[in-house]
């Protein structure tokens, strides 16, 4: 198997403390970015290329790989897309895509969790990962994508994780499965109203990160200026995968939190409960 170590983006640093297995200090990087044109439909999604930003790629003999963002890549359950076309920028769609995430620190390195990739079709591949923690200045190379193409190349691109604003990943000590990650999928500024809120956890398992199922998810607003919370609020349940939707009540505008535990048979089972911070407008 051949190996193609890739990276050309320029570092602009945020740093910024957070607390995971160890305390840490996050770094980004921003590039001079470009785009594509093109619309892919699928029975999954539908994706507007136009609308992502090109963050790296790289060229094979007969192939160019790009990996594309919405925005940018912050420490939080992200999606990001990687096109396969050919030379002339035609899309391959007979592809063999496979991946994974490192995050080199320079003396140590580590994964994160992350889902199968997703072919969206059109030479389209869908990648979600949880990126636990932000780059950091000065200390390895930061989190690494590793694409494997047609199980005979891999392509190693440098991806541009800064800190995110509002916390959305946190991990918990939990009774039964130690180190949880308890990723939370919500804008940092959301509208008033009764709304899904939607979970992924990630159980740290030496190298690994599985997703974890068999939890119930215990989220309930409240607004710490007012000093009251709202009503209409249901747990998360689990919809597999480590996945787990609920709902929650913003009943007015203003600076909220949402208050998260841990459940298993009705019993709070995680070591600490969880604050995540939202904004209403």
């Amino acid at each position: 198997m051949k190996s193609i170590y890739f990276g050309k983006t320029p570092m602009l640093f945020s740093i910024v403390a957070i607390a995971l297995v160890y305390s840490l200090t996050g770094c980004g990087n921003n590039t001079q970015n470009q785009k594509t044109e093109e619309t892919v439909d699928t029975e999954e999604t539908s994706v507007d290329i136009s609308a992502l930003t090109k963050i790296a790629d790289t060229t094979l003999t007969d192939k160019k790989i790009s990996v594309l963002v919405r925005d940018s890549l912050t420490s939080k359950n992200e999606t990001f897309y990687i096109k396969v076309t050919d030379l002339e920028g035609n899309p391959v769609t007979n592809t063999n895509l496979d991946y994974n995430v490192i995050m080199d620190m320079g003396m140590m390195s580590h994964g994160g969790p992350y889902y199968p990739i997703v072919d969206l079709g059109n030479g389209l591949y869908k990648a979600e990962v949880v990126f636990i923690m932000a780059n950091m200045k000065d200390m390895g190379k930061g989190w690494i994508l590793n694409t494997v193409v047609n199980k005979t190349d891999t392509l190693a691109f440098l991806l541009p994780v800064s800190e995110v604003k509002q916390v959305r990943t946190i991990p918990v000590g939990t009774k039964d499965d130690g180190r949880v990650f308890v990723s939370l999928l919500l804008d940092d500024e959301v509208k008033t109203g009764s709304k899904p809120i939607d979970f992924t956890l990630h159980k740290m398992e030496k190298e690994k990160f599985p997703e974890l199922d068999g939890y119930t998810i215990e989220a309930k607003p409240f607004m710490p200026d007012m000093g009251h919370g709202s009503s209409g609020n249901e747990a998360a349940t689990g919809k597999g995968n480590g996945r787990y939707s609920g709902t929650v009540n913003f009943s007015m505008k203003g600076p909220w939190i949402v208050k998260v535990n841990l459940l298993k048979n009705g019993e709070k089972v995680s070591q600490e409960e969880l604050v995540f911070p939202v904004v209403v407008k």
